[in-house]
């Protein structure tokens, strides 16, 4: 059971970490965008309606969003795959007086 909530949780950690880079350009993007419609809105020309405007800000903030909504769940997995029983010698030793406690 435990190594199967191990395994469940290193994939979704695989999952994340493979989904980073992907955030990361799309947050850039985004950035670059807005940052850019906003330049051209405070030099007076006027590239993008209002709404498009309000468009970009929302793709931004969500994309801002996005990638730490990843690295907050990145961090509450490792916190949470530490805290998972390991199977070295410890365990080993554990089950092994646990065994001979059993055979008594």
């Amino acid at each position: 059971m435990a190594e199967e909530r191990s395994d469940h949780l290193e994939r979704r950690r695989d999952e994340l970490t493979r989904s980073l880079p992907r955030l990361s350009e799309k947050q850039a993007n985004t950035y670059r965008l807005n940052s850019d419609a906003r330049a051209l809105d405070r030099a007076g020309v006027k590239h993008q309606a209002s709404g498009e405007m309000e468009r970009l800000k929302g793709n931004e903030a969500a994309a801002d969003t996005a990638i730490r909504d990843a690295q907050r769940e990145l961090r509450q997995l490792d916190a949470e795959i530490a805290r998972m029983p390991r199977r070295g010698l410890g365990s080993r030793v554990g089950r092994a007086v646990r065994r001979a406690r059993a055979d008594r």
